[in-house]
C-alpha cells in the first residue's frame, strides 16, 4: 500500500512540475514584456493593461501552491477529502484574493503618499521622459547612447522616477534644465514641426470649411444643406398628397400651377418637371448658399463682411483667434484649445517653405513650454488633495511607484518559482532513489523526514543562493557611480528613524539592486521564451499601435 502511494505521489509531483514549467514560461514572458512597458516613456493606459496580467498570474502562482498542499493532502488521506470541488474552489479564491491584495497594495501605496512626493514625482517623470528622448544625460551614469534599448538600461527607467524622488535637492538640481527638458518634451509630443503641421492642416481646413459655407461655395455633404433638401422635398410631397398626387403623377393641366406654388419658395426653374428632384435640389442648394453669402458671418465678436477671399478670410482678427485658440477659447478639451499659439502669432493660409512654418511651430512650442513650466514650478500645496495639480501629480506618483513594484512581483514570482520547481524535481528524485534502494516508505508514502529537510535545503537554496547572486552581481548600471549613490541617498534614514526603519530602507535598496541586476540578465532569456515558446503572446500591450 505504502509502495503505491509512493508511486501516485511520484505521478502527483510530475503533474505540478509540468503546471510550474508552463506558469514559468507565462511568467518569464510576462517579465519580458512587463519591461518593455515600464522601461521608457511609461504610458498609463499601457501599464494598466499590463498590470491586469501580472496580477493574473500572481494570483495563479498562488493558487499552483494551495493545489500542491491540498492535493498532498488529499493524497495521504487516500482521496477521502478534500474533495475536488474544494481544491478548485480554494484555488481560484486563493487567485482571486491575491489579484486582488496586489491592486490593493498597489492602490495604496499611491494614495497615501503625501504632497510632497506627488510634486517630486511629477518632475521626475518629466526627467524620465528626457532620458528616454535622449534630451537628458545623466552625469556618472553609463556613457552609452544606446543604453535605454538595453535590459539594463530599461530596468533603470523604471527605477529611475523611484530612485530620483528621494534625491537630495531635487528641484535645486533640476531647476537649470527644466525649462530646455520641457521645451523638447512639448515638440516630441506634438511629433516635432511634421506632427504640428498635420495639426495645422485640420485646422485651416475646418476653416476652409466656414469660408466656403461664407462664400456660398456649399459642398453637397453639407449637413445643413442636406437637412434643408430633405425638409424642402418632403414639404413638396406633403402639398402634392393634399391632392391625391405624387411627383410622377401631377396630371398635364396642372404642372404650371404646382411649378408657381413650389417656386415661390424654391427658385425652381419654370420649366420644371414636378418629378424633378436633382434640378430641385440643386434650387434648394442654390437658395442655401445665397443665404449664407447674404448672412456674412460673425466670429470671436467681429463680423466679417461678404465677399473676401481665403487669405483675406484667415487674416482677420476673428479667425485668427479660433486658429490660435480654438472656437471657444480653450476651455480645456484638446478640440478646444486650436493651435495654442501666443496672441502675437500671425497664422497663414499657406506656407512656402518648412522653414516659414517652423517659426509657427517655434511660437508654439514657446507658449506650452511656458504654461508647462509654471506646472512644474508649482508648491507643494499645488498638490495637496483638492489642489490644482493634485490629479496630475497622482498620476505621476501611480508612474513612479508602479513600475518597480510590478518588476519586483514579477521577479519575485519567477524567483520563487523556479526554486519550487528545483524542489519538485529533487522531490521525484529522492522518492525514485529510495525506491531503488528498496527503502520502505513511509504509510503515507510520502518521503522520509532526512529526504524532506534535503528537498526544502533545495528550495531554500535556490532561493537564497539566486537572490544572493543577484545581490553581489553588477552590470554596467550598478556599476555606475549615478546608481549606487542614488542608493545610498534611498538607505539614509532621518536623525529619529528606528532599527526597523533603518533595515527597511536598507531591504528597500536590496530589493531595488536585485531588480535592476535580475530583469537585465534575465531578458533575453524571457524574451526568447515569449517569442519562440509563447508564439509571440503580447500580453495587452501594442507598441506599434498609437
Amino acid at each position: 500500500m505504502a509502495a503505491s502511494l509512493r508511486s501516485l505521489q511520484i505521478r502527483q509531483t510530475l503533474i505540478l512540475i509540468v503546471l510550474t514549467i508552463i506558469y514559468l514560461c507565462f511568467e518569464l514572458g510576462f517579465n519580458a514584456r512587463l519591461l518593455d512597458v515600464v522601461g521608457g516613456d511609461v504610458k498609463p493606459h499601457d501599464v494598466e493593461g499590463v498590470e491586469f496580467y501580472g496580477r493574473s498570474l500572481s494570483g495563479i502562482a498562488a493558487a499552483l501552491v494551495v493545489l500542491q498542499l491540498m492535493w498532498r493532502r488529499r493524497l495521504k488521506n487516500n482521496g477521502s477529502g478534500p474533495s475536488w470541488k474544494k481544491i478548485i474552489f480554494c484555488c481560484i479564491a486563493t487567485a482571486a484574493v491575491v489579484f486582488g491584495i496586489l491592486k490593493t497594495t498597489v492602490t495604496v501605496l499611491v494614495e497615501t503618499r503625501d504632497a510632497q512626493f506627488r510634486r517630486l514625482a511629477f518632475n521626475t517623470t518629466l526627467m524620465q521622459r528626457s532620458l528616454v528622448g535622449g534630451s537628458l544625460q545623466l552625469q556618472g551614469l553609463v556613457d552609452d547612447p544606446t543604453l535605454f534599448a538595453k535590459p539594463e538600461g530599461k530596468a533603470f527607467l523604471a527605477l529611475f522616477p523611484f530612485l530620483a524622488v528621494s534625491v537630495g535637492h531635487l528641484d535645486e538640481r533640476m531647476e537649470p534644465a527644466k525649462e530646455q527638458l520641457i521645451n523638447f518634451n512639448v515638440r516630441k509630443i506634438a511629433g516635432g514641426a511634421a506632427g504640428y503641421y498635420e495639426k495645422y492642416q485640420q485646422a485651416i481646413g475646418e476653416v476652409r470649411d466656414k469660408w466656403k459655407l461664407y462664400s456660398g461655395m456649399i459642398p453637397d455633404d453639407d449637413a445643413g444643406l442636406r437637412q434643408q433638401q430633405e425638409s424642402a422635398w418632403s414639404d413638396y410631397r406633403q402639398s402634392l398628397s393634399r391632392h391625391g398626387w405624387q411627383p410622377e403623377s401631377v396630371p398635364a393641366r396642372r404642372r404650371a400651377a404646382v411649378v408657381n406654388n413650389v417656386r415661390k419658395k424654391v427658385p425652381v426653374s419654370a420649366n420644371w418637371h414636378p418629378a424633378d428632384q436633382i434640378s430641385f435640389r440643386l434650387a434648394v442648394k442654390r437658395r442655401y448658399a445665397s443665404e449664407a453669402a447674404s448672412k456674412g458671418l460673425s466670429i470671436k465678436g467681429e463680423r466679417i463682411p461678404p465677399g473676401l477671399s481665403f487669405p483675406a478670410f484667415v487674416a482677420r482678427p476673428g479667425i485668427q483667434a479660433v486658429l490660435r485658440d480654438g472656437p471657444d477659447g480653450g476651455d480645456g478639451s484638446e478640440a478646444s484649445k486650436g493651435l495654442r499659439l501666443p496672441k502675437g502669432a500671425v497664422v497663414q493660409d499657406a506656407y512656402a517653405s518648412p522653414a516659414e512654418f517652423s517659426r509657427l511651430f517655434d511660437q508654439f512650442a514657446a507658449r506650452q513650454t511656458a504654461e508647462k513650466l509654471v506646472e512644474y514650478r508649482a508648491s507643494r500645496n499645488d498638490f495637496e488633495v483638492g489642489g490644482k495639480y493634485f490629479d496630475e501629480g497622482k498620476e505621476a506618483a501611480r508612474a513612479a511607484i508602479v513600475p518597480p513594484v510590478a518588476l519586483f512581483f514579477s521577479l519575485l514570482g519567477a524567483i520563487g518559482h523556479f526554486s519550487k520547481l528545483l524542489y519538485l524535481i529533487a522531490t521525484v528524485g529522492l522518492l525514485v532513489l529510495a525506491a531503488r534502494r528498496g527503502e520502505q516508505a513511509g504509510a503515507d508514502g510520502q518521503l522520509s523526514r532526512r529526504s524532506a529537510w534535503i528537498a526544502t535545503g533545495v528550495l531554500a537554496g535556490a532561493f537564497l543562493g539566486t537572490w544572493g547572486i543577484f545581490s553581489l552581481s553588477d552590470n554596467n548600471v550598478t556599476k555606475s557611480e549615478l546608481f549606487r549613490q542614488m542608493l545610498d541617498w534611498n538607505r539614509q534614514a532621518a536623525d529619529d528613524s528606528t532599527r526597523w526603519q533603518i533595515a527597511g530602507k536598507g531591504l528597500l535598496a536590496n530589493i531595488t539592486h536585485v531588480v535592476a541586476v535580475g530583469q537585465g540578465y534575465s531578458y533575453p532569456v524571457n524574451e526568447a521564451i515569449r517569442i519562440h515558446v509563447l508564439q509571440g503572446v503580447h500580453y495587452g500591450y501594442h507598441p506599434g499601435q498609437k
